[in-house]
């Protein structure tokens, strides 16, 4: 039987559709195929990498929560194998940081030659962080304490108006708002007048940073280079490693350190983040130059220029002053100097700890370095986040204070405003003051900027700082807090097992 035009077009288009169905159905079994081979090679990888095991079961249950995008998520934020890679030429090739190191370990097999007034554990803890970190110890130093962003670019902006040679400026964030179109503006007249002005911005914190801001500070003679910028398809390898550093060079004199970025919110200026309370350092002396090989290295890594030479490192007036080393910490080092300096300093506590962060999620070493600590008999204080600006962070960092509380570390949440400060304080002798979170990603992930300061003089001055900030914020009893609700304890576990991806 002969088929009609009509039923000979509809045959032919139901063949079509079949086929079209077929070809859509193969397409979607090799998508399939291709996912399921990549979450195998991502497990293996995991498992043969031998990260710590809490590393290992967060990645795990990402698969199994979410099996078409664990593997491209692992690829983006979790796969390290690239990394050594990535860094090996981040080093300048003429850096004069190791020699100086060198030498310095050899004096430590003379008597005192550092440490006239210190204790043993302060020895101990120098040396690590000069072998681990390259971090040069030095006398030779003033340091003052900037207490909130008030404070902090009342006299950055001093210093860089009187800058004559060079600035050199690189920070985590940079907003485009009222207190960063007044630093632009400077570091414009600044560079009109012939001073050098460097400015290092990472591309995630800083991407909202309008193009026409940065080609305004270009066409003015700012060199300004972007630390990983959000560019496909580099984005895949980068994502995960960021510049956390907050640090200002001028003259190869002056330093800033420490967890203030640009921006109104850090002038308390935001309503809707309120106060905000952070901590600075404004640092004159020798351990400047540690800063600015910190900058320079970073430098050569974005531009491959080797900037060298007495102009970055001017000699300076000998006098007695404050002994000081500035730790570089990043997944560029050989070992994990952040997490070493953290985890020693706390083992090496004699009577008491003060801990001041926004961001509390420590691995296992540093919960039972807190938890060995209180059940010594030290005095162990924990201040954090009581009021969140990143809700995840908050939760997970929850997770870890029943058994903190249980062994008996005070935990108080701050409640005026926005706590960012990231401070430690032991024994009223020895501090730590940078851009460092007690967390997984500031010990082993971002490239941070810390000072160790052996002074019983900033210790105090900080200790203060942090008593008032205690009296702003509310004790955590841990007979109220174990009884919270089943649901909470099951969102702080949540965030808990995603916490080694934050």
């Amino acid at each position: 039987m002969k088929l009609s035009p009509f039923a000979y077009t509809n045959h032919h288009h139901i063949q079509s559709s079949k086929k079209q169905e077929l070809r859509l159905l193969i397409w979607i079994l090799i998508v399939v195929l291709l996912v399921a081979l990549g979450n195998l090679c991502a497990q293996i990888i995991i498992l043969m990498e031998n990260s710590n095991p809490k590393k290992i079961v967060s990645w795990l249950a990402i698969f199994a929560l979410w099996p078409f995008f664990g593997g491209v998520l692992y690829f983006i934020l979790g796969y390290s194998g690239h990394r050594r890679k990535l860094f090996k030429r981040k080093h300048l090739p003429s850096s004069s940081l190791k020699e100086i190191t060198q030498k310095q370990e050899l004096l430590f097999t003379d008597h005192d030659v550092f440490f006239k007034e210190h204790a043993e554990g302060s020895k101990r803890l120098a040396r690590l962080t000069l072998k681990s970190g390259r971090a040069p110890l030095s006398r030779n130093n003033d340091i003052r304490v900037l207490t909130n962003g008030e404070e902090k670019f009342a006299a950055l902006f001093e210093d860089l108006e009187n800058a004559q040679d060079h600035i050199n400026l690189e920070y985590y964030i940079f907003r485009d708002d009222d207190i960063g179109t007044q630093l632009q503006n400077l570091l414009i007249r600044k560079a009109k007048a012939g001073v050098e002005v460097r400015v290092i911005l990472d591309g995630l914190g800083s991407h909202t940073l309008p193009a026409s801001f940065i080609e305004k500070m270009r066409c003015a003679s700012i060199m300004v280079s972007l630390f990983f910028p959000l560019k496909f398809p580099r984005l895949f390898g980068t994502l995960n490693y960021r510049n956390h550093r907050k640090c200002v060079v001028i003259d190869g004199k002056i330093g800033y350190l420490g967890g203030l970025n640009i921006g109104d919110e850090y002038l308390s200026r935001d309503p809707k983040l309120g106060f905000w309370r952070d901590t600075h350092l404004r640092i004159e002396g020798e351990s400047v130059q540690t800063m600015q090989a910190t900058f320079l290295n970073d430098w050569y890594f974005l531009t491959q220029q080797e900037l060298q030479g007495q102009s970055f490192y001017p000699r300076l007036e000998v006098k007695e002053g404050i002994l000081t080393q500035i730790l570089a910490g990043g997944p560029d080092s050989q070992q994990e100097p952040m997490k070493e300096l953290f985890f020693t300093i706390l083992a090496t506590a004699k009577k008491e700890i003060f801990l001041a962060t926004p961001y509390f999620i420590p691995d296992e070493s540093m919960t039972m370095a807190l938890k060995s600590a209180a059940l010594s008999g030290l005095k162990v204080i924990l201040l954090v986040q009581g009021k969140p600006d990143h809700q995840l962070s908050y939760l997970a960092s929850a997770s870890y204070f029943e058994e903190l509380l249980k062994v008996g570390v005070q935990i108080y949440r701050y409640q005026k405003g926005i706590l960012h400060c990231k401070i430690l304080i032991v024994d009223r002798q020895v501090s730590i003051v940078g851009s460092a979170n007690f967390d997984i990603r500031s010990f082993q992930i971002d490239f941070e900027l810390s000072a160790l300061i052996y002074s019983s003089e900033i210790a105090e001055r900080l200790n203060f700082d942090f008593h008032q900030d205690l009296q702003e914020s509310v004790l955590i009893h841990y007979e109220e807090f174990s009884q919270r609700s089943l649901w909470l304890k099951m969102k702080e576990s949540n965030a808990s097992l995603l916490s080694p991806l934050l």
